[in-house]
């Protein structure tokens, strides 16, 4: 299985109202198709990222329906997200999926957990990042013939970008005692990368501030401990099957929590 390693400059989760300890990670700009299913991903230290909804749903609204009426356009809104997701049908658990879904209403992550011989493993999923995609609120077009074009477009556009969407992870295996090993990773419908490694130490916090080393970037590793890496998480159930079934989780999730938080909006407008 070939194996490839590149690194790229720095850009600017993951896996948020999350824990503070949960590190985001940047999709990489750019990526190389690799044979193997993992690699090390091109960025150094990875950053937060905020993830917009952006929605699969195709169909025009009527010109001027909700115009300058905030509850009526909020109405709008819900009505096509919630159609949507009605006609979105939830994948089924893959066989041996290895862990157990966390997942709390109004939050933006879910959490997977699972023991592992004498490990625990605990996976930060975040909300999937869809690039590219048409939001709800399409603009009136100006005659049918617009319209038309329009959604051919938007159409083209999203088939082009589905396979840059990706989820967030970050991955911590921990042991009853002793340090853990933390991986901030993105997942893709064809790879997963892994954009950091850190070993955190379990030290007491006396108040005064420390700088650990924290080691050499990701992909400064030799390339035989990188694999040697990539083949540990596969181990502890971050494949791509899960992933890939976690992603499509993580769109409905976002489309569910998308609807609450503008049901909450319309709510408060309307008081």
């Amino acid at each position: 299985m070939a194996f490839v390693s590149a690194t790229a400059p720095a850009s600017a989760s993951i896996f948020i109202s999350v824990p503070s300890a949960v590190r985001a990670c940047a999709c990489p700009q750019s990526r190389r198709l690799l044979l193997a299913p993992l690699h090390a991903a091109k960025g150094a230290k990875s950053v937060p990222v905020e993830v917009v909804l952006d929605s699969k749903v195709k169909g025009k609204k009527k010109k001027g329906s909700g115009a300058g009426n905030l509850p009526g356009a909020l109405e709008v809104e819900i009505r096509e997200a919630q159609e949507y997701l009605d006609s979105d049908e939830q994948e089924p658990v893959p066989e041996n999926f290895p862990f157990e879904i966390l997942d709390e209403e109004g939050m933006s992550v879910v959490i997977l957990k699972r023991d592992f011989k004498d490990e625990k493993i605990e996976v930060t999923v975040s909300m999937p990042n869809l690039e590219g995609g048409p939001e709800f609120d399409d603009e009136d077009g100006e005659g049918d013939g617009e319209s038309a074009g329009k959604d051919n477009d938007d159409d083209e556009e999203e088939d082009e970008s589905a396979g840059e969407s990706s989820i967030s992870l970050k991955v911590v295996v921990s042991k009853a005692s002793g340090p853990k090993l933390e991986f901030t990773c993105t997942a893709f419908r064809e790879e997963i990368t892994i954009d950091d490694m850190l070993i955190v130490e379990n030290t007491n916090d006396d108040g005064e501030e420390k700088f650990p080393y924290e080691g050499p970037e990701f992909t400064e590793l030799p390339v035989n401990v990188q694999k040697g890496l990539f083949k540990y998480l596969e181990q502890r159930g971050v494949t791509l099957s899960a992933t890939n079934y976690m992603h499509d989780y993580m769109v409905t999730k976002q489309a569910q929590e998308y609807i609450r938080w503008m049901t909450k909006l319309k709510d408060f407008v309307k008081q």
